[in-house]
């Protein structure tokens, strides 16, 4: 199975268990959309499918509607279980299968954002995908779920990872 939002937030999910930490669907949500964009400009290629997940700016920042709907059921409780998709079995019939995450490259950079923002709340990480200077800001638009194209993804957090680094630098040569 190609990567997907999903697998990515099943990964996620891994890591929090791993963690012992919980985590609820608003933070697991705003994780995928980080881990894309990290990936986007860290790897240079999309960890979700364009087939089937898109992103959209909504009133809490950026969504993956694939995300938000298979772990809506748990509101504002922790995720207790990984989703699961249907597929079909090549018998005229259909199997439940997770979707895993294979790529080592997307699981690093899963890795990295959950070391950077498993401390941060689920409202610390909307404040930070509300900034004006985020794709979100750019398109977000009261009562719309608006499309957050891909390029602007991409060039904010290169931007990111650019400060990021320069930061590095800084505190190497200190």
């Amino acid at each position: 199975m190609k990567e997907n939002a999903l697998s990515v937030a099943n990964y996620f999910i891994d890591l929090a268990r791993k963690d012992g930490k919980s985590i609820r669907p608003l933070k697991l949500m705003k994780l995928v959309y980080m881990a894309y964009g990290y990936a986007l400009a860290i790897i240079d290629r999309s960890i979700i499918d364009p087939r089937f997940d898109k992103v959209e700016a909504w009133r809490y920042g950026p969504v993956i509607p694939s995300v938000y709907h298979s772990f809506k059921q748990y509101r504002n409780k922790p995720v207790t279980e990984k989703t699961v998709v249907m597929e079909p079995d090549g018998k005229n019939d259909v199997k439940f299968v997770e979707p895993k995450l294979e790529d080592e490259k997307a699981k690093e950079v899963c890795k990295f954002v959950w070391n950077r923002y498993r401390k941060h709340s689920d409202s610390e990480l909307v404040e930070l995908l509300h900034g004006s200077a985020t794709p979100w800001a750019q398109v977000y638009r009261e009562g719309q779920n608006c499309p957050i194209p891909e390029v602007m993804t991409k060039l904010f957090y290169k931007g990111l990872v650019e400060r990021l680094l320069a930061i590095a630098d800084g505190k190497q040569g200190a």
